[in-house]
């Protein structure tokens, strides 16, 4: 027989009778495996993620399952909508008994969402209606800490979806709507005025070789960067590879540093590229 949906996905780490391990042990291996994928700053910020998800078809509980196992702190869901047939083309967790009983698509797929991973905080509202008070709950499934992101995965009236934008921008909540319909779909995102961006292309870090380091009063000819004046002590680095992709802004670790400079080690600076500045005839 098969394994349920469930306990193939992994809800038996939440038994310490069933392994060796305890449940500490296994939320320590999990995050030692997201530090590898994510780096350790994305996991930092991503386990004290509690997110609304609007709507449970097809994009709503893709979106719910994805950030459960990706561990995020909580994961509230609502869909007051009754399951369909043509739900169950979408929705993986849907059967034909949720749609005979006359089940919500949020109440029908709670269940298996919640046995995917201990660790993450489950529930489905069961309000009428996202209210202000509902999206500005404080203290979301008790945790302490309100929403930090609403989803939504259905076409609402545009009047409530801008009320969800307004409401989401005014208290420094990111707003994503992201919406299937067959061959086409629609994504909106907003991330409030002050969103930052810390990493631009989601390339993975590269390695590069220190060729030079040099510590020399700044001459006239040399373009340091506006901060930099003339007389003024300033380190060189240069790398090994000609072809570095460096650029203004970009953060760099040191390694391996040797001589003098071990100290260095373990610390991060911004880049700021230098040059040589053409001399006057």
């Amino acid at each position: 027989a098969l394994a349920p949906w469930g306990e193939w996905m992994g809800a038996w780490k939440s038994d310490p009778t069933s392994g060796p391990t305890s449940d500490a042990d296994a939320e320590a291996e999990r995050i030692d495996r997201q530090k590898a994928a994510f780096g350790g700053d994305t996991v930092a910020r991503i386990k004290d993620l509690n997110v609304l998800i609007i709507g449970c078809g097809g994009t709503g509980v893709e979106t719910a399952k994805n950030l459960i196992l990706s561990n995020v702190g909580a994961v509230s869901i609502w869909d007051a909508t009754k399951a369909r047939m043509a739900d169950m083309g979408t929705n993986f967790y849907l059967q034909e008994e949720d749609v005979a009983k006359g089940r919500t698509r949020a109440e029908s797929s709670l269940p298996d969402l919640k046995t995917l991973n201990p660790f993450c905080r489950v529930e489905g509202l069961k309000c009428p209606e996202l209210t202000d008070e509902v999206l500005l709950n404080p203290d979301v499934q008790g945790t302490g800490r309100p929403y930090a992101a609403i989803v939504a995965t259905d076409l609402l009236p545009k009047d409530t979806l801008i009320r969800l934008d307004e409401t989401a921008r005014s208290n420094g909540m990111a707003f994503v709507l992201a919406v299937n319909r067959g061959v086409t779909a629609s994504i909106f995102s907003d991330f409030g005025p002050r969103h930052e961006i810390t990493d631009e292309t989601g390339e993975p870090a590269r390695m590069l070789a220190v060729s030079n380091v040099e510590v020399l009063s700044k001459p006239s000819l040399l373009d340091a960067g506006r901060d930099a004046k003339d007389g003024d002590s300033v380190v060189v680095v240069t790398v090994a590879q000609a072809e570095h992709g460096l650029d203004d802004g970009d953060t760099v670790q040191l390694d391996d540093m040797r001589d003098g400079m071990s100290a260095l080690n373990g610390r991060e600076f911004k880049v700021r590229r230098g040059g040589v500045k053409t001399p006057p005839p």
